[in-house]
Order: structure tokens, then C-alpha cells, then sequence
């Protein structure tokens, strides 16, 4: 099996995969689901009615004619949203929604425009979380390699204990009361950073001014992520990169007297890259969820503060709008994963 053939077999299976997660999403939310399309459609009559009745203010209006009009449009609402349809033709219909981003309105939510879709409500803060998780992860990324490759490279010496150690003490710091220290320590002991935020009140009016304002808060946050993070990151390329060290190709290259430096970042990190490549694909799929702790600590309004409030307001649309969006996004990313590992890996290439 050759790389297209490889491509095509992974394109079926996340399809099938997506296909499969919606399906399951869509049955143990059925019920959620038409109360939140019915309550949208309702909220559009009242809005058609109202936007009606104004439209005719000073002038005699037929209340009975007003009600067949709302009752003509609650109708085609209805068909449009497929409420009036058999199951399997709402299930088609719901899939289409899904496909398109479609969630409905939320309960209580809404975005800053004053949008009450789903849709609006998570586009509005989800830039906020890519900007502070993907950055921190992409810092995390690159210095936990570096870090875990030095590990690796030195493994046996008293550098590479520090990794671990760094790793066990750093994964084992409680986001939350790193994030209070950090805020005790720096924002009200030294006073460098904002205890939290994200842009001072007022806003600067000048965006040059918005984005270095935006940069200032974001600064914390950013750091508590990358001290609980990095060190688990280089403990795991540090791993991967030890366990091929034991393949018999790796001995024989020691045997043949090739340079460490040279096995270790042509031969092992080369046969271990797939496997760090899916690290990278999980760790930037999950940057986009956020982190809910560090979020709620630092007053930063991303996805995961979002997934906070809904789920204390029981805003049900929004919960599943979000569920649903990252769950493509992971799926998104595992599949680019897949085509850098048919890339990474030879072996696919040759078609074994």
C-alpha cells in the first residue's frame, strides 16, 4: 500500500469517525436539541411579529391577520429546521446543521456583538484561547524538544535527572494555586503584571496600543501554562527518543563509530518523529479547548471560561456547540498527524 492509498484509507476512516461522533452526539442530545431549535424558532416569530407591528405603527392593523402571518412563517421555521419532519429525515437535517455550525441559540449566553447563536457565542471567544493555549503550546512544544533531546543525548548523566524531576515536580503543581502564586507573587507583590484580564478597562483605543495591552495580560497566564507543561513534554520526548535508542539499527551504527550527535538527530529522532508528531498533533488539538483552570484564575474569557458559565447556567446549546466544535478540531488535527507520519515514516512510502 502505497501513501495514496494510505491517504485515502485514513480520509475514510475520519469521515467515518466524524460521521460516527456526530451520530452519537445527535442521540443522546435529541431531546436537548429540539427544545433548543424549537425555542429558535419561537424567539424568530416573536422577533417577526414584533418587527411587524412596528412596521405598522399608525396604522390599522388586523391582529387576526398579524397571527395567520406569524403562524405562515412559525410553518416554514419549522420545515426549515426539520421539526415537523420523521426522525430519520431530522437526523439527516440535524447532521447538515452540524456540518455547517448551525447550534441554535443559547439559553442565557451571549456573544459581546449581543448574538444569541451558539455559533456567534464561541467564535467570539475562542480566538482568545488560540491566542494564549496554541501560543503557550508552541512554546511548550519547541523547548520541551530541545529539552527532551538534550535528556536523551546525555541520558545516564546528572542533566538528564533534572528532566525528570522537573517534569514530576511541574505536572504535579496544581494549576489553579499556581496561578494565585504567580498572581500573589508578580501582580500584587511586584506589581510587573495585571492579576488578570484580558485588556485594561478602559480598553487603549489605538490597536498597536490594544495588542501590547493584550500581550501585558496575557503574560501570566502564558507562564503558569508553560511551567505545568514543559516539563511533562520533554519527560515524554525524552522517552520516545531512549526507547529507539535500544533498536539493533541505532547499535549498529555505535559499532560502525558515527559521531552521538549524528545518530541521535539523523537516525533516532528521525525513526522516533511519528510518534512526537502525534505529541504535537494531541497537545495542539487540546491548546484549542483551553485550559478551564487557568481561564477561571486569570478572568481570561476564552473557551474554556466559557464552558464554565454554560455549564453553571446549564446553557445546554452552548455546551454542545462546544463539544462538538472541538471535537472536529481534534479529529482535524490527528488527521494532519496521519499525513505528516506517512511523510515521517518510510514505511508507508515503500508501501509495507
Amino acid at each position: 500500500m502505497g501513501y495514496k492509498a494510505y491517504l485515502v484509507k485514513e480520509i475514510i476512516i475520519y469521515i467515518t469517525v466524524l460521521i460516527a461522533a456526530m451520530s452519537i452526539l445527535y442521540l443522546f442530545t435529541y431531546p436537548i436539541i429540539q427544545k433548543s431549535l424549537l425555542a429558535t424558532v419561537n424567539t424568530d416569530v416573536a422577533a417577526f411579529r414584533s418587527s411587524f407591528l412596528k412596521k405598522s405603527a399608525g396604522h390599522a392593523v388586523n391582529i387576526t391577520q398579524v397571527n395567520l402571518l406569524a403562524d405562515k412563517y412559525k410553518q416554514s421555521l419549522l420545515s426549515a429546521y426539520g421539526l415537523n419532519q420523521p426522525i430519520f429525515i431530522k437526523y439527516a437535517i440535524q447532521m447538515k446543521n452540524l456540518l455547517l455550525f448551525r447550534f441554535g441559540n443559547a439559553y442565557f449566553l451571549s456573544a459581546p456583538s449581543g448574538s444569541i447563536k451558539v455559533a456567534d457565542i464561541i467564535a467570539a471567544y475562542l480566538p482568545y484561547t488560540i491566542l494564549l493555549f496554541t501560543t503557550g503550546t508552541i512554546i511548550v512544544i519547541v523547548i520541551g524538544t530541545i529539552l527532551g533531546l538534550l535528556s536523551a543525548r546525555y541520558a545516564g548523566t546528572a542533566w538528564d535527572k533534572i528532566i525528570p524531576t522537573i517534569a514530576i515536580i511541574h505536572s504535579s503543581l496544581p494549576t489553579w494555586w499556581l496561578g494565585f502564586l504567580l498572581i500573589a507573587a508578580l501582580a500584587y507583590g511586584i506589581k510587573i503584571f495585571p492579576p488578570g484580564g484580558i485588556v485594561s478597562v478602559p480598553p487603549p483605543k489605538e490597536p498597536f496600543m490594544y495588542a501590547i495591552n493584550l500581550l501585558y495580560h496575557m503574560a501570566l497566564p502564558l507562564l503558569a501554562f508553560f511551567i505545568v507543561n514543559v516539563g511533562g513534554f520533554a519527560y515524554v520526548v525524552r522517552s520516545l527518543v531512549i526507547s529507539v535508542t535500544k533498536e539493533d539499527f541505532v547499535t549498529t551504527a555505535k559499532a560502525r563509530g558515527l559521531p552521538d550527535s549524528r545518530i541521535l538527530y539523523r537516525h533516532i529522532l528521525r525513526t522516533a518523529s511519528p510518534s512526537i508528531s502525534t505529541q504535537v498533533a494531541l497537545a495542539i488539538a487540546g491548546s484549542f479547548a483551553g485550559g478551564l483552570t487557568t481561564e477561571i484564575v486569570f478572568n481570561w474569557h476564552g473557551v474554556g471560561w466559557l464552558t464554565y458559565v454554560a455549564i453553571l447556567l446549564e446553557d445546554v446549546p452552548v455546551i454542545l456547540g462546544i463539544t462538538f466544535v472541538l471535537t472536529v478540531i481534534l479529529l482535524i488535527a490527528l488527521f494532519i498527524d496521519e499525513l505528516v507520519k506517512g511523510i515521517l515514516d518510510p514505511r508507508i512510502k515503500a508501501g509495507e
